[in-house]
């Protein structure tokens, strides 16, 4: 699907959603990323060509967009979430001294057997997290 704001309004249609415009920004913005931002950086790009928009409603979209299944939040080392516009399965990378991360595509992972005594009725996405040190940083 491309980008152009009809494709978007349409997907966060399909999401349940209204397709607002600062929710087509937000997903636009996100998608044309492949830096995993967070709030923060998503709000610094787009608050000059909206500037009613504030922290609070980029947050709250992002969250909205993770519940629905439009967009993945990456829970880094940090306390701040980061997220991910590419809601495809995939695994992630996360370096451990400048919190960079990595999509990690085509990894799979065995198939994990659940031992009994866990309360554990059904398991909805196997994201695999990798903390270590980039090349950058090594």
């Amino acid at each position: 699907m491309e980008n152009t704001n009809t494709d978007l309004a349409v997907q966060i249609r399909i999401a349940g959603l209204k397709p607002t415009a600062q929710r087509i920004a937000i997903l636009k913005e996100l998608l044309s990323r492949t830096d995993h931002p967070g709030a923060d950086m998503v709000y610094k790009k787009l608050k000059s060509d909206y500037p009613s928009l504030s922290m609070n409603t980029i947050y709250l979209n992002l969250e909205t967009f993770v519940r629905h299944g439009v967009i993945q939040r990456i829970n880094n080392l940090t306390n701040l979430g980061r997220f991910d516009g590419n809601s495809a399965p995939h695994h992630h990378f996360i370096c451990v001294k400048c919190k960079k991360i990595i999509d990690l595509h085509g990894v799979s992972l065995p198939d994990v057997e659940i031992p009994e005594g866990f309360d554990i009725a059904n398991i909805f996405t196997d994201q695999m997290q990798l903390n270590g040190v980039c090349l950058e940083c090594n």
